[in-house]
């Protein structure tokens, strides 16, 4: 949308390293004292009755979009949908789902049937709904909420597909067949995640008259920047420790599927093996995350997400670790990680380091590194 001239606000979660990041106005990071005042307008009109921060945050920045023009407005739900804070808008012109996966099981539900149910809740009647492929019981339950919502649906699989074709990427709808070259962003699940948003332009434009050519769409696909996902560390004080011909990349994966996708970029660009920095938020299963990415890891460092009040312990990690055969010890920060240990490991032919378990790690690395990982768009 902004590669084909338009104002966009949007709206997202969780923040990796600022709290502004969440609302960007226009194209930009909301200001402090906008922030400052929108907060202190919903402190205000609550009084004392009890709010999340989430819910502060969402009155906020549809306070803050109120108050300026835009020419689309993108909401990212928080957890779910049906009973998410963002779901107050009665007419959106489009709503998404992306790839429903197993997570959030103690607030969504046990089984992905359930997590889907909860995802259609931001289906509205006669409002189109873009869909990423799913499994089959994942879609046949969206289809459902689709028929007694009456919202029309645009699925990947059915009404669209998007492929990796001779290293480029190629959409294919009902009516048009488009090739682009591979996304800025690394990893074959970007693959999906582009062409959803290439059916909800296709939607934009057709059904609502916005002017998104084909060279917007490419533009946009080149440009896009999402830190954190399979991010490349280029800078900083950590980088300065590497020799010249080692990788740093970031990821906030944290669940099992995130983990196959990990394994398998892995598994296509270092069959070698890599260093893996893990660390993840309580609760999770150390043992099932690691598991995908087994054959890979040469050797795990253990670090306690310090951004996460809720982190796993490093004992908790290793030991999970160890009880399914990799190789892991416990670390006091991602810098004691490179510097004092898989520096000195000398493992042949290794030469690429994983951060990832949780998108709080990010704020580690930001502050560890000195370096500022999101950048100004």
């Amino acid at each position: 949308m902004q590669a084909a001239g338009y104002k966009v606000h949007t709206y997202t979660s969780p923040h990796l390293v600022n709290f502004n990041e969440r609302i960007v106005v226009a194209g930009n990071d909301i200001d402090d004292s906008e922030l400052h005042n929108s907060l202190e307008e919903c402190r205000i009109a609550v009084a004392e009755q009890p709010i999340t921060l989430f819910e502060a945050a969402t009155t906020a920045a549809f306070l803050a979009f109120s108050r300026h023009k835009a020419d689309i407005t993108l909401v990212e739900v928080g957890l779910g949908g049906r009973l998410d804070a963002t779901n107050v808008i009665d007419n959106p012109i489009l709503t998404i789902i992306t790839s429903i996966a197993l997570d959030h099981t103690e607030y969504l539900g046990p089984t992905v049937e359930t997590i889907a149910g909860e995802k259609a809740g931001i289906m509205k009647p006669n409002v189109p709904c873009v869909i990423a492929p799913q499994e089959k019981s994942i879609m046949n339950t969206l289809e459902q909420h689709a028929i007694n919502k009456k919202s029309p649906l645009y699925r990947g699989g059915f009404e669209w597909n998007c492929e990796k074709q001779n290293n480029r990427m190629v959409f294919q709808s009902t009516i048009q067949s488009i090739e682009f070259s591979l996304p800025s962003l690394k990893g074959d699940h970007q693959i999906i995640n582009s062409g959803n948003a290439i059916a909800a332009c296709s939607i934009l434009s057709g059904k609502y008259g916005f002017n998104i050519g084909e060279e917007d769409i490419a533009s946009g696909l080149q440009s896009t920047y999402w830190p954190a996902r399979l991010e490349s560390i280029k800078e900083g004080n950590l980088i300065s420790l590497l020799p010249k011909d080692w990788q740093l990349f970031l990821d906030g994966a944290h669940n099992n599927d995130g983990a196959r996708v990990l394994a398998k970029w892995v598994r296509d660009n270092f069959a070698e093996g890599i260093y893996m920095i893990f660390g993840v938020t309580r609760n999770r299963n150390v043992a099932e995350f690691l598991e995908h990415l087994k054959p890979y890891i040469k050797l795990l460092c253990a670090v306690c997400v310090k951004s996460e009040p809720k982190a796993t312990s490093t004992d908790l990690i290793r030991e999970g670790a160890h009880n399914i055969g990799i190789n892991a010890i416990e670390c006091e920060s991602i810098r004691d990680a490179i510097s004092n240990h898989i520096l000195k490991a000398s493992i042949q032919n290794v030469k690429t380091i994983l951060i990832c378990g949780s998108l709080f790690l990010a704020r580690d690395l930001s502050m560890e590194n000195s370096y500022q990982l999101i950048q100004e768009q």
